[in-house]
């Protein structure tokens, strides 16, 4: 019995599954499914029986290809791809490069594009297949500033394909449904690990709920949406950000 999906164990794929919050989805969905995970860092995933290592950087086509073959072999089809991919990018406007702009948009935008690429075929073998991308609040409003403590603020290109992501998500809704495939993304808030006092303290002021997220709240609303209970559910942007972009 799988309490989160439904009865029958599900095949998902995880891209970027070294992350916080790819981690935290390993832990809870790897109970009751199988777990795919691709990212270009592996970590031990204590050895369980049911998650399957990739290694592999997602801008590397012609390897990812051959990972999508493998993966196809193996496991016939797959039920989910969950898409964690994220450069981070902390340049501020003045001392952005056009090189260091074009990168992280190919990271993080175009891993959306090839990732649906390569896998909705055997995506589309499942009898309910569902895609998962994040995005971020500063995909919905503009970072502000006077939260960072540091140098390191959220930068224009960062924002910008974070938009992207979410208008991605909602193509592809539109243009995958006939093959039965919903799209969907999340946004969350910044989420809780231990950072710089200053900057949780500034960051909690501008959340209606004085708090940044916790991981699990973050990892829930993803289970929400990948519920059998919400198979209605297509081309949506969950905000989880506690208010933050209700201002």
């Amino acid at each position: 019995m799988n309490p989160l999906l439904g009865k029958a164990s599900k095949k998902i794929l995880i891209f970027g599954s070294s992350s916080l919050l790819g981690q935290g989805l390993i832990k809870d969905l790897s109970k009751a499914n199988h777990i795919i995970c691709i990212d270009k860092k592996i970590k031990n995933n204590q050895g369980k029986k049911n998650i399957f290592n990739y290694k592999c950087d997602v801008n590397n086509y012609s390897k990812l290809n051959k990972i999508k073959d493998k993966i196809k072999k193996k496991f016939k089809h797959i039920d989910i791809i969950i898409n964690l991919i994220v450069e981070q990018n902390y340049s501020t406007f003045e001392r952005q490069s056009y090189k260091k702009f074009n990168d992280s948009l190919k990271t993080n935008v175009g891993s959306v594009f090839l990732v649906t690429k390569l896998f909705y075929k055997i995506l589309k073998k499942s009898r309910n297949p569902q895609i998962i991308n994040l995005s971020s609040i500063y995909g919905v409003v503009s970072g502000d500033p006077k939260i960072y403590p540091t140098s390191k603020v959220t930068s224009d290109v960062y924002a910008a394909s974070k938009g992207a992501i979410i208008q991605l998500t909602k193509y592809y809704a539109v243009h995958l449904s006939k093959y039965k495939i919903r799209v969907n993304c999340v946004s969350p808030g910044g989420i809780y690990n231990f950072q710089n006092k200053t900057l949780v303290k500034n960051y909690s002021k501008k959340v209606p709920m004085k708090r940044m997220a916790k991981m699990e709240e973050i990892t829930g609303g993803i289970k929400f949406l990948l519920s059998d209970k919400c198979n209605y559910i297509n081309g949506h942007n969950l905000i989880i950000d506690g208010g933050f972009t209700s201002w």
